[in-house]
């Protein structure tokens, strides 16, 4: 991976982090004097730290669910659920569910 590739997806993925996107990027790196991506580079780096975000949430899914499969497809197995709001309201586009193992205790 080249070195800006890298930077580029590190500054798109700390902007996400901090619940921020394009704009703020683009003001930021204009008060450091700095160059910033194109909307469509920017996009693009979201697009790819999505498909990497999804694909590890997947994987882990499937390593929790096979630690606690049966011998058939359905598994009767106790679990605690509770989910959060990233503002208050249900006007939020961005929630968070956590699901706990009563068996194992993993989330």
């Amino acid at each position: 991976m080249k070195v800006s590739c890298h930077i580029n997806s590190s500054i798109v993925l700390g902007l996400r982090i901090i619940g921020k996107g394009f704009s703020a990027g683009k003001k930021l790196c204009a008060f450091l004097g700095l160059p910033f991506l194109s909307k469509l580079a920017f996009r693009n780096q979201e697009r790819k730290l999505l498909k990497a975000t999804e694909r590890v949430a997947q994987e882990n899914i499937n390593a929790a669910f096979s630690e606690i499969k049966g011998s058939n497809s359905f598994t009767k197995c106790g679990i605690s659920i509770d989910g959060t709001w990233q503002r208050k309201g249900y006007s939020s586009l961005n929630g968070l569910v956590s699901a706990i193992s009563v068996d194992t205790g993993k989330i």
